[in-house]
């Protein structure tokens, strides 16, 4: 059942199509549906947090409005210079004279904030006076309303205290206004003793709740209820509902009003967000619920219909696949039959297909294909073989016909300037060097017998230059049994002598360095002869980087052994090893070398030396 449920391209496409396109599109869905879900929730609870915050800080502003503007009451003076202080205390004073001060206190008081609905002040004789800025209001005889308060607390005397909002027409009559109080106490400061603890009345300013409504409406808040209200009391100073101001109402709840906690915070309770700033200065709270579906909204409100949508779209997607994909599998079963007759070694099969789409050029390409086949292996595929073949030969003998001239070039003419042991020297020198080079090795030679040769050829080319030329090898006991590619240094040593240590006056040295980094056996290869200039450098980088097998360009510093060395050792051990050449004129040149580490042979002859 397995075997015939797969067995068509149809049957695979459509499974791959659920598992690889319908699933993961539905997951995508589910996880962008949440995602979405929970962006859309962070957005609302930091809108939400920003409009309480605005609302606070306007409070916050009206307060201290409120408070700066109650603080002048300090600043009165009389036409005598006396304070208010004063005088309240002076007995000779009758009371209407002593009213007279009070209320132009009072009035002084009131013009610095416009925010003020009216004042009153009880002194601690008990006298009470009152101004307002509507003329029809008074104040009632009964003055127990506020009076009954006393004076604040020891531990208070000096702190600003709020009153939860009231009806105004318990405290003056003609007035059907919601207002709140804040309530300082007036100290004495005619000495600094009494200042602290000697209260001379009682200051009251009346706010109309309507400053605050004018907030709520410019937050422009939706959705939602916003109350101002102190958690310690359970006083309220707004309420969006204006029922809420009525004594005795808690509209938020004590589950609500314990969580008021801090300076600033938001909390889910049962199915409300509650956001929460302190008043400034005081132990109000700004308030702000919103209940968790109405603050989500419309999203929330059709997350079905979302789902149904997903759900359908899979459902189409699926059908017209099925649709489509039956007809554009019949061309291709007739391009796998044509393949198998192919791979049978049938070479005239002819696809005749004419769907006027990707399937027809595909026919037709198969069918060219299949004619230029043959021709193709013949003429094309063995023939780059043998032109791949030829370059790796070429490249492991173009090495020897220019060496080889130049050293019999050495040879010659020592041989006509003195007939000596040195020429033997030479002779012998040459005879080692021909054997390590035409003799039967592998690719790969131990990294002793390749700087020994090294030596032999400096032998060669002290006597060229007279001995103005030095060779120094730096390198362990460990490392000399290493194996690297064979006549890796050479050409690199002689493009040293030949563009850098030739042209230098006086004498010039080659020192060789190697050591290991790590899995990397690095070689370095120095002269301090005439050097390059930067942008030969660059130059000769950019020949050696050349993909084409034995390129040179017209650089002369880069000679076809070098070009060579650096495309054996791309070919026989990574693109990610070379060599990278480093010249300051004037000071010499480096060549870097960056290896593979060999400790076995591989079958590698030892020298026969």
């Amino acid at each position: 059942m397995k075997k015939k449920l797969f067995a068509t391209t149809f049957s695979k496409l459509t499974v791959a199509y659920i598992f690889f396109g319908v699933i993961p599109l539905f997951v995508l869905g589910m996880l962008f549906f949440v995602r979405f879900s929970a962006n859309i929730r962070e957005t609302m609870i930091r809108n939400y947090a920003q409009i309480n915050g605005y609302f606070a800080r306007n409070v916050e502003d009206i307060i201290e409005s409120a408070d700066d503007a109650m603080g002048t009451l300090y600043d009165y003076e009389t036409e005598d210079g006396d304070t208010l202080a004063a005088v309240l205390k002076d007995d000779s004073l009758s009371e209407g004279e002593r009213a007279v001060h009070v209320v132009d206190a009072l009035n002084q008081t009131m013009s610095q904030s416009s925010y003020i609905a009216s004042t009153r002040f009880a002194d601690y004789r008990g006298q009470i006076y009152s101004v307002y800025y509507n003329q029809e209001k008074t104040l009632r005889n009964d003055a127990e309303s506020y009076t009954r308060m006393g004076l604040i607390s020891a531990d208070k005397m000096r702190d600003l205290r709020i009153l939860g909002t009231t009806e105004e027409s318990n405290i003056c009559v003609n007035s059907d206004d919601f207002i709140f109080v804040l309530v300082r106490n007036y100290m004495d400061t005619t000495s600094m003793d009494r200042a602290y603890n000697t209260p001379l009345g009682i200051l009251f300013v009346d706010m109309n709740v309507d400053v605050i409504g004018d907030l709520v409406q410019k937050v422009g808040l939706d959705k939602g209820n916003i109350y101002v209200c102190n958690p310690t009391d359970g006083n309220y100073l707004y309420s969006s509902n204006q029922k809420d101001y009525l004594d005795g109402r808690n509209p938020l709840g004590e589950n609500v009003m314990s969580h008021l906690t801090g300076t600033e915070g938001y909390e889910k309770i049962d199915d409300n967000w509650v956001f929460y700033r302190k008043i400034r200065n005081t132990d109000e709270y700004a308030v702000l619920t919103v209940n968790d579906a109405e603050a989500m909204g419309y999203y929330f409100s059709n997350r079905t219909m979302m789902a149904v949508i997903l759900l359908f779209s899979c459902v189409v997607l699926i059908t017209l696949y099925i649709m489509f994909s039956n007809r554009m599998s019949a061309p291709i079963r007739k391009v796998r039959e044509a393949m198998k007759e192919v791979e049978g070694g049938q070479m005239d099969v002819h696809l005749d297909i004419n769907t006027h789409d990707e399937m027809e050029i595909i026919a037709d390409g198969f069918n060219k294909m299949v004619e230029k086949l043959q021709d193709y292996i013949n003429q094309v595929y063995v023939a780059q073989i043998c032109q791949k073949d030829a370059e790796l030969n070429a490249l492991k003998m173009q090495i020897q016909p220019h060496y080889l001239y130049n050293t019999l070039d050495v040879i010659r003419m020592t041989a006509l300037d003195q007939e000596d042991e040195k020429t033997a020297e030479l002779l012998e020198c040459l005879a080692h060097q021909l054997r390590y080079v035409m003799g039967e090795h592998n690719e790969r030679i131990r990294l002793r017998d390749e700087l020994q040769m090294l030596r032999e050829y400096f032998v060669i080319m002290k006597v060229r230059y007279e001995g103005r030329i030095n060779l120094h090898i730096q390198i362990s006991n460990e490392d000399l049994d290493l194996y690297i590619l064979k006549m890796l240094l050479q050409p690199v040593v002689e493009n040293a002598i030949k563009h850098g240590l030739r042209e230098k006056s006086g004498e010039g040295s080659v020192a060789i360095r190697v050591s290991r980094n790590e899995d990397i056996l690095e070689i370095v290869v120095m002269d301090d002869g005439i050097g390059m200039e930067e942008n030969q450098v660059r130059q000769m980088q950019e020949i050696l980087d050349v993909p084409e097998i034995g390129y040179i360009g017209e650089d002369g510093h880069v000679s076809i052994g070098m070009k060579n060395v650096y495309d054996r050792i791309k070919l026989n051990c990574g693109k990610e090893y070379g060599f990278r050449v480093e010249s300051v004129k004037g000071m010499g040149t480096i060549v870097s070398y960056r290896l593979p580490i060999w400790e076995e042979p591989e079958d590698v002859e030892s020298s026969d030396r």
